[in-house]
């Protein structure tokens, strides 16, 4: 209880800021967007099942690079779609060749813990009405520390916030 207590303070206290970059750049996503129900849920499912363990400024990070995505035409422009960026083959699912391993690593796609859930069903909820000001400056990728991708050599390393690492593409911006 504590933690979602801490949650909806930092995410009150973090709502203000503005969606122009560091740039003063607009983004396409504004506070008057309507998200769907199916948008809220594409992106608590992306936060709890990559970031469920960490702390919440890992999890709005998470959340801060789906969301960046979504803005960078490298990208598709909907929330769903950049989570379920997926490799497939006469229509279905590849495994192990997502943007998101959980989307297609084999397991049940339902989350299971109660508090969890909830947690990231409110920051995907606040992360859509209030878009926050990006402390990960246009991150688009991430992984955990305990792995090497060979993605990462192309990218500029930003943050390491709990056990995953940010990028920004310089080459792509």
């Amino acid at each position: 209880m504590k933690k979602l207590i801490l949650l909806c303070f930092v995410l009150v206290a973090c709502s203000g800021y503005s969606s122009t970059d560091r740039w003063g750049h607009s983004s396409k996503m504004h506070k008057r967007t309507i998200y769907s129900v199916k948008d809220v849920n594409c992106l608590a499912k992306n936060i709890y099942f990559e970031a469920r363990d960490q702390k919440p400024k890992g999890q709005i990070a998470v959340a801060l690079v789906t969301i960046n995505r979504v803005k960078s035409k490298r990208f598709p422009n909907s929330i769903c779609k950049v989570v379920e960026q997926a490799n497939r083959k006469n229509g279905k699912l590849v495994l192990h060749k997502c943007h998101f391993s959980w989307f297609c690593d084999g397991k049940s796609d339902t989350p299971r813990d109660k508090m969890s859930w909830d947690i990231s069903l409110l920051i995907a909820r606040a992360m859509l009405r209030n878009p926050m000001r990006d402390f990960l400056h246009g991150a688009t990728h991430y992984h955990r520390i305990d792995v090497d991708p060979y993605w990462n050599k192309k990218m500029l390393k930003f943050s390491t916030i709990g056990d995953h690492i940010f990028y920004i593409d310089a080459l792509n911006r």
